[in-house]
């Protein structure tokens, strides 16, 4: 997908980017846009640490819906409404997967001089990527506001999203099916 920085707001296709959005991918013009204060947020509004794998992460779970896009399964499992068991929240699942198996795949991957595009992250630094996931949980942003209601979940709970990056960083693009297929609380 292409890839646009946006400096305060801008508007898409899709709506409005800027930082209070977060970063999102947007089907119409295949791009993913991204304000970087948005990591500063995650710090400030959340405590998360937003190292560079935590950032690389979000990039990458940006990156899997443009991989649903392009394979059809944003048509196939279409916005069907909010909770655990919706579309949105496997969709978003999916690409939390997809975000782990790219990461992990980088560091296999070799430049034409034989350099990894990315270096085996130490423990810290996955550790740091597992807390970013957690962070951007339905249940740890509502339980933020004072009260947690997974019927309005949009993207699934800190555990699970936690759960699907590691198994795709773990396992590989062939694991990423599965957040799409599975019922109720083994999504």
């Amino acid at each position: 997908p292409q890839l646009i920085v946006v400096d305060g707001a801008t508007s898409t296709q899709c709506g409005t980017a800027s930082n209070a959005v977060g970063p999102f991918y947007c089907p119409t013009d295949e791009t993913v846009y991204i304000d970087p204060t948005f990591f500063q947020l995650m710090q400030q509004q959340f405590g998360a640490s937003a190292g560079n794998l935590a950032q690389l992460y979000i990039v990458g779970h940006e990156w899997g819906h443009h991989i649903q896009y392009i394979t059809g399964d944003m048509e196939r499992y279409p916005n069907n409404g909010t909770g655990p068991d919706s579309n949105g929240v496997r969709i978003e699942l999916q690409a939390d997967c997809y975000a782990g198996a790219w990461i992990g795949q980088m560091t296999q991957e070799k430049d034409p001089d034989g350099v990894p595009y990315l270096q085996a992250p130490t423990e810290a630094e996955r550790v740091d990527a597992l807390n970013a996931a957690n962070t951007v949980g339905d249940d740890n942003i509502q339980e933020q506001s004072g009260s947690v209601n997974p019927e309005s979940f949009t993207h699934g709970t800190s555990e699970q999203r936690e759960f699907w990056f590691a198994n795709g960083y773990a396992n590989g693009l062939d694991v990423c099916e599965q957040p799409l297929t599975l019922a109720g609380d083994r999504l």
